[in-house]
């Protein structure tokens, strides 16, 4: 009997240690930051979930669960989400960070506190990501390398550096080695002979230019206007190509070609609304939520008469006809199955980061895509074509904590996007959220 009551006891204790284990979650924890009372959309359901909370832990998602889940946590920070709208944070796959300043694209605009105030405000329009493809200072790397989004907070960006150009396949090593230097996480290349005002680079050079990039194992982005352009840099075997078709209708070679390398397309209809919509005075510029992110000062220079002269040139008419064959073009590709990917060509001179995203999305509704169709561009897709789908796009167990807040339905209306609560990037708010 003296062996056995030792024994006895050290088995009731254990039994008593799991109880106690098995009473408290695995999810417990005062590190836990719990988002609950609205509906979550995470990026990859084709609904609604309702009765759920987004659970995240130290900047990156935990899970999605059930409220009445028995393994629900009871402790943690708890979020009300007051019955909003909770949806991953929206991806520009195409834009441009700290290449101008107001209406000014010159040096004095390349300097760290421009490239971070740009992101800034991709952030308080909901914009958590951004490729920026082309033309960036050296700032934009350094912010990209020594500046932690999550912390400021601020959109994430990955950078492509100067545009490629050679003349020679020699030369074409040499830029793009002198490039990696940078660790571009794109490259980019244009194939636009300027309506006629400047030659177009050969085949021979931007295929060189795709093969070099290639080898440091860098995607390229391939900037084109017309459709034999863009099955060329297809052939070649570009990533990814910037801009929608504008001469002419896309055909089959194309669709089959997009569809065979799974290369997506950013449509970028702001940027040819850009080229001729301030020849009069637009009507957003009487729009709160444009106003709100935008200096006055720029506003009263497009304005002015002669500014509104520059946007009637040849190249703005080209772009005002090209406009509906580009949305035609849209539309022929993502019903093919191809993947649209939410880009809008926003940073240079008047084209408005953060409201041209939200505008982007409004013209591919006005297109015919679905809304549901345009959170799928925006998101999942678009980090999918950026090569982010690791860590974003969807708000899946251990990626980044980037969401939005909405208050209204935005499968109902693409443009509730506009009904911003709040924004957050690695779990951290946004300060200055632009709201309805």
């Amino acid at each position: 009997m003296n062996m056995i009551r030792p024994l006895s006891f050290q088995i009731f204790a254990l039994l008593l240690s799991i109880s106690l284990i098995s009473c408290t979650s695995p999810t417990d924890s005062d590190d836990l930051t719990i988002f609950t009372n609205g509906a979550i959309w995470d990026g990859v359901s084709d609904s609604l979930l309702t009765n759920h909370s987004l659970i995240i832990e130290n900047g990156r998602i935990k899970e999605i669960m059930a409220i009445d889940d028995p393994g629900f946590p009871s402790r943690g920070e708890f979020i009300d989400l007051e019955g909003g709208f909770l949806i991953p944070g929206l991806i520009n796959a195409h834009g441009h960070v700290g290449v101008a300043l107001g209406l000014v694209g010159d040096a004095s605009a390349h300097n760290s506190e421009n490239v971070i105030d740009q992101l800034k405000l991709y952030a308080r329009y909901g914009i958590t990501s951004v490729a920026s493809l082309g033309g960036e200072p050296i700032h934009a790397f350094l912010v990209r390398d020594n500046i932690d989004s999550a912390q400021i907070p601020m959109a994430r960006m990955s950078v492509a550096g100067r545009v490629l150009y050679a003349e020679t396949e020699d030369e074409a090593a040499a830029e793009v080695s002198e490039l990696m230097a940078f660790r571009p996480d794109w490259t980019k290349l244009r194939v636009d002979d300027g309506l006629g005002r400047r030659e177009k680079m050969s085949k021979e050079i931007y295929t060189a230019l795709i093969a070099e990039s290639h080898s440091h194992g860098v995607p390229l982005a391939a900037h084109i206007v017309t459709l034999e352009d863009a099955k060329g840099v297809l052939a070649a075997g570009a990533d990814l190509i910037g801009h929608s078709i504008r001469d002419r209708a896309v055909d089959e070679e194309l669709i089959g070609l997009m569809l065979e390398n799974n290369v997506c397309i950013t449509p970028t209809l702001t940027r040819e609304l850009s080229t001729f919509v301030y020849a009069d005075r637009p009507a957003f510029f009487d729009d709160p939520f444009f106003l709100a992110g935008v200096s006055a000062d720029v506003v009263r220079q497009l304005e002015e008469p002669q500014v509104q002269d520059y946007f009637r040139s040849e190249e703005a008419d080209f772009f005002r006809r090209a406009l509906p064959l580009a949305k035609e073009n849209m539309m022929a590709l993502h019903k093919a199955g191809v993947t649209i990917a939410m880009g809008t060509d926003s940073g240079p001179p008047a084209r408005f980061q953060g409201y041209f995203e939200h505008l982007e999305m409004e013209m591919m509704q006005e297109a015919g895509m679905s809304a549901m169709d345009i959170l799928i561009s925006a998101t999942r897709d678009a980090a999918r074509c950026m090569r982010f789908d690791s860590d974003r796009g969807t708000l899946e167990s251990g990626k980044f904590a980037d969401f939005i807040v909405l208050q209204e339905n935005p499968f109902e209306d693409i443009r509730n996007l506009r009904s911003l609560k709040g924004v957050y990037v690695g779990g951290n708010p946004v300060n200055g959220v632009i709201t309805p």
